[in-house]
C-alpha cells in the first residue's frame, strides 16, 4: 500500500528534526540513512536518538548546497530478532 502521508518541503541551509514513533517503548538500534535525488548516501545509519519512550529522531543541518528535489530518509529499528524498515520522502528547496 502506497504511503499517503504528504511530502514535506524544507529550504536548503534549514536544520530538520527527523522523528518516528515506534510500536515498542525502546529498540536495540534505531538508526536513519539519508540520499540525496541522486541516491548518494548523505547520512549512513547514524545512531537516533531516544527522546523518550516509543520516540527516537534525528536533526539532520542541510546546507545551501545540497542538491534540491526528492530525498529519501529510511529508518531502521531492530528489537531482538525482529527488523522494521521504513522510508519517507522529503523536499528540499533552494530559498528565494
Amino acid at each position: 500500500m502506497a504511503d499517503k502521508r504528504p511530502i514535506q518541503v524544507f529550504y536548503e541551509g534549514t536544520a530538520l528534526k527527523i522523528t518516528t514513533v515506534l510500536s515498542e517503548a525502546t529498540a536495540d538500534t534505531c538508526t536513519i540513512t539519508i540520499d540525496d535525488p541522486s541516491e548518494n548516501v548523505i547520512v549512513d545509519a547514524a545512531s537516533m536518538t531516544k527522546e523518550a519512550d516509543y520516540v527516537y529522531s534525528y536533526v539532520y543541518q542541510s546546507s545551501t548546497s545540497n542538491d534540491e528535489g526528492d530525498w529519501v530518509i529510511t529508518i531502521k529499528a531492530v528489537l531482538g530478532d525482529y527488523t522494521s524498515v521504513t522510508q519517507r520522502r522529503f523536499t528540499l528547496n533552494e530559498q528565494d
